[in-house]
């Protein structure tokens, strides 16, 4: 089976630089099947980067111009790396499957099918369909809610959705409930049985993700302000970029806690962000906007009890819970009750990580990638 897929973002080394969780998925997939299967990426181009690889067996091809890294509109510079994909894959021979990962690659990967006569798949992670302008400003917002609607009223062999509350909400948006099928994020277990760490001498939170408003990050820096008075020497590391960080750090010497949060930045390795989760006690994220949440399942992988929000796609993952707690989302108190208890009360501690050893097997990246190759063999025949 000769498969594509096309990601806005992709690694350029096999230890995985992720940006997101698109680009974990598709790698980590990609990497699976290639045991197998003929599998081409096609991805962005940044300066400096390869434009052809071979990464863990995936024929890796990078175009348009520079395609910077960025969570902003970059509208020009997404439509020009949409047309690139298009152009490059037709050229592509003896294709069987496309599969776009994101907004940006979807009506791509349906052109590219049909010029190819090809099977057309696109992966799900959420629909915005009505949020756009809000989320991403009149502009760039009128221009996603036209192109993700059109994107759901083409013709597909199958939409992959990571999670049920993103099925629903395709669902309610017109997509017919046969052409859909749930298949969740996940992580490569092994990667994180290999990996030993101690924990940090004092009381320690991670947080990760992109640095955005949706992401919510000003309640953990509050609820660390709450917590510092209960714990004085609480630790928050917070790992990833964003156009949120000049005003979070502003965020924390308002706040006076300056001194208890760490901004580590883009962590390239993957193999550093599993060993700062595995070295820290809690796991936090106060997030109001995902599409499935992998970053709950790194931290389960770590053995770490979570805190996160409310949100549909949080409750679906954790089995409402199974593993850490759940907070009312935008309630930094709340939050912050939540923490004190998993950091003073070490029974209820050790129950949430005996909790996650349950849960996290079920996604594996082995076992998912597994699901995948049947959903793709099927549409096939």
């Amino acid at each position: 089976m000769k498969v594509l897929f096309i990601s806005e973002y992709y690694p350029s080394s096999s230890k995985g630089q992720i940006t997101g969780g698109v680009e974990a998925r598709c790698f980590n997939i990609a990497k699976e099947l290639a045991r197998k299967n003929d599998v081409v990426v096609i991805t962005s181009y940044k300066k400096g980067e390869q434009r052809k690889q071979v990464l863990d067996n995936v024929n890796v091809l990078r175009v348009g111009p520079n395609h910077k890294y960025s969570h902003k509109g970059s509208f020009i510079s997404r439509l020009i790396f949409s047309f690139a994909a298009y152009k490059n894959a037709i050229k592509i021979k003896g294709l069987e499957l496309v599969d776009g990962y994101s907004f940006i690659t979807y009506l791509p990967a349906y052109f590219i099918g049909k010029k190819l006569g090809v099977s057309k798949v696109i992966t799900y992670h959420e629909t915005w369909i009505g949020e756009w302008i809000k989320n991403k400003g009149l502009f760039t917002g009128l221009f996603g809610e036209i192109w993700e609607r059109t994107a759901l009223r083409k013709k597909w062999d199958k939409i992959i959705s990571v999670s049920e509350f993103t099925k629903k909400e395709l669902i309610k948006r017109g997509v017919s409930e046969n052409l859909i099928e749930v298949v969740p994020n996940g992580v490569s277990l092994s990667d994180y049985k290999t990996i030993k760490e101690k924990k940090y001498s004092e009381p320690g939170i991670c947080c990760i993700g992109r640095l955005t408003p949706k992401k919510r990050v000003e309640d953990i820096i509050k609820a660390i302000k709450i917590v510092k008075k209960k714990i004085p020497e609480i630790k928050c590391r917070i790992m990833g970029t964003g156009d949120e960080l000049a005003r979070l750090k502003k965020l924390c010497e308002s706040e006076k806690v300056s001194d208890s949060v760490e901004f580590l930045g883009f962590v390239e390795k993957n193999e550093d962000v599993i060993k700062t989760l595995k070295k820290s006690h809690v796991y936090c994220s106060a997030s109001v906007l995902e599409g499935f949440g992998i970053t709950v399942i790194e931290a389960m992988a770590c053995k770490v009890p979570y805190v996160i929000s409310d949100i549909p796609p949080f409750k679906e993952i954790s089995d409402n819970g199974f593993g850490g707690f759940i907070f009312k989302q935008k309630d930094y108190k709340d939050l912050a009750k939540k923490i004190i208890l998993l950091l003073t009360d070490k029974n209820t501690y050790n129950e949430k990580c005996f909790e996650e050893e349950k849960i996290v097997e079920k996604y594996d990246w082995e076992k998912i990638s597994k699901k995948i190759q049947i959903i793709y063999e099927n549409i096939l025949r």
